[in-house]
């Protein structure tokens, strides 16, 4: 039976449902995850297709993005595999990451999924969840379904310089807004012998938008006739920065989907991932003042 159209949502992430271990315990992550959750906070109505276990971690993280505001319809459920997990050690203020196989290596396009990608207007994407062949094959499968004006939403997973040239060639042809940090685009360079990462993407990829993120110092969001930046907001001592990109990202889609100017876009997705920045975990509840203050910039009303 096809979905109620009256629910569904503006947004779609596809990947990886994760527990962030962290030595003082466990919260819930996963790129798309967190994107997905900070989407849901400042008023997208966003859906998350991914699979965990059929074990206690995997009802843990059903109950938590039900309370966050998630639509969990696309959330699949595999009897073999566990749900997925990283260890996070903080290392100089920095997190350090090991990554456990999991259930989100065999997310499926099925029915539910197909219902989602036949109506979103944003389809985001990492590549961690592709790196398997059940992953890739799967979201290979969902992109013919996807409405041609759908913006194609990469943030991609390139931590400590790995990279399959390949798998993210692949990603990046098919996406219409990158998003990316310095040390990501100086590995684009590297690996495809580019002098500038963002000019090739914009060029040879044919990306109608790229974010550039430089840490504390802000972010560059670039199109072929468009240049803005943003010098950062400064963070708390005390956080952790996990999650502080996925805000950014958020905050991006967020704008994009509201036509938001872009130099006011850079300015909310700035001030979101600082405030996630300065918080401990990946998606601490923002503030109504907070949402309040994002809409203003967005020109929007959640």
């Amino acid at each position: 039976m096809p979905m109620p159209k009256r629910s569904m949502p503006s947004a779609l992430c596809w990947g990886e449902v994760l527990w962030d271990l962290f030595p003082s315990g466990a919260c819930l992550g996963g790129a798309p995850s967190n994107l997905a959750v900070h989407l849901a906070a400042i008023g997208v109505p966003t859906a998350l297709v991914t699979r965990v276990g059929s074990d206690m971690l995997g009802d843990q993280a059903r109950h938590e993005l039900l309370a966050r505001g998630l639509d969990v319809r696309g959330l699949q459920t595999d009897s073999e595999l566990a749900t997925g997990r990283v260890g996070i050690a903080l290392h100089e203020g920095e997190p350090r990451y090991t990554l456990h196989p999991g259930a989100w290596q065999r997310i499926e396009c099925d029915d539910s999924a197909v219902e989602f990608l036949r109506i979103t207007r944003a389809f985001c994407f990492g590549t961690l969840s592709q790196e398997s062949d059940a992953g890739l094959e799967s979201w290979r499968r969902a992109l013919p379904y996807l409405p041609a004006a759908a913006m194609r939403f990469c943030d991609p997973n390139l931590r400590g310089g790995r990279i399959d040239p390949e798998l993210v060639l692949e990603h990046m042809r098919a996406a219409s807004v990158v998003k990316l940090n310095e040390q990501e685009a100086k590995t684009f360079e590297d690996t495809y012998g580019c002098p500038d990462a963002v000019r090739w993407l914009l060029e040879d990829m044919n990306v109608s938008l790229v974010a550039k993120t430089l840490g504390p110092s802000g972010a560059i969001l670039q199109s072929p006739t468009e240049r803005h930046t943003h010098p950062g907001f400064p963070a708390t001592p005390g956080g952790d920065n996990v999650g502080a990109g996925d805000a950014f990202s958020a905050l991006l889609v967020a704008g994009l989907l509201a036509s938001a100017p872009l130099q006011s876009i850079v300015e909310a997705a700035n001030h979101y991932g600082s405030y996630v920045a300065s918080c401990r975990g990946a998606t601490p509840k923002p503030s109504l003042q907070l949402r309040q203050n994002i809409a203003e910039l967005l020109g929007t009303t959640y």
